[in-house]
């Protein structure tokens, strides 16, 4: 029986030699298109039966390397079964990790919560992933260190002008999701009461709670913080965000 790998090297062939002919302007006319219509139809069936198994949603949740292989060439050019398959394989992942992990993310929520009212700002900071930090201080001309002492007296001075009375936030409502990169994530939404002037407001914000070497970091998910996020984490810009 004719390999998998065999049928992949073969239909990566009639790719390559279609768009040479493409780029040659050799082939044309109604006829033509109806003859690559017939040989792409025929060599994805022959594919797909000859690699079923092996792109199949049980063997891409067993197989992290061919799972994001797969991910990223679904990105370029999407096989419609097979980049099923893998949309499952990833909902299917996220939703496992997410079961096992949830404890420790509502823990670590409830401990930013109250570092955010009772002034802990170095607390709140070291939420924030060391390469994060870096990339944001690079581009600012500064140091980490001096950049979180800038971030540390913005803090401050915020927190003389409000107070924080209350923050809510819903776990159990979490969006989760899994890059192509492999990357676990969830977006949480809260509702943040502050007093201002003698008045109370309700400001919603959504957080972005994402895995990164084995560790779990929180932050905001405003235009301005994902904009250097996705220059240090790429695979952000398959986040979707309101």
């Amino acid at each position: 029986m004719v390999s998998c790998e065999f049928w992949q090297k073969l239909y990566n062939f009639y790719e390559r030699a279609l768009s040479w002919l493409d780029g040659n302007k050799i082939r044309n006319g109604e006829k033509m298109r109806k003859i690559k219509f017939l040989l792409v139809t025929m060599f994805t069936a022959l594919f797909f039966t000859a690699c079923g198994n092996k792109y199949s949603v049980e063997n891409l949740k067993k197989n992290d390397k061919l799972l994001k292989e797969t991910a990223v060439k679904c990105k370029e050019k999407n096989d419609e079964k097979i980049c099923k398959n893998v949309d499952k394989a990833q909902s299917e992942l996220a939703q496992e990790n997410w079961k096992k992990v949830k404890p420790e993310i509502k823990a670590k929520f409830d401990k930013f919560t109250k570092d955010i009212m009772a002034g802990n700002y170095a607390t709140v900071i070291n939420e924030i992933p060391e390469k994060y930090l870096k990339y944001v201080a690079e581009k600012n001309s500064t140091s980490v260190e001096e950049l979180k002492k800038m971030m540390t007296e913005i803090l401050k001075i915020v927190q003389t002008e409000l107070k924080i009375e209350n923050v809510v936030y819903d776990v159990d409502a979490a969006k989760i999701g899994r890059t192509s990169a492999g990357r676990n994530y969830a977006i949480i939404s809260s509702v943040t009461t502050v007093a201002v002037d003698n008045q109370k407001v309700d400001r919603k914000q959504d957080s972005l709670v994402f895995e990164d070497e084995n560790k779990w970091y929180i932050m905001n998910l405003d235009e301005n913080t994902l904009k250097y996020a996705k220059k240090v984490y790429p695979d952000f810009e398959e986040i979707k965000v309101k």
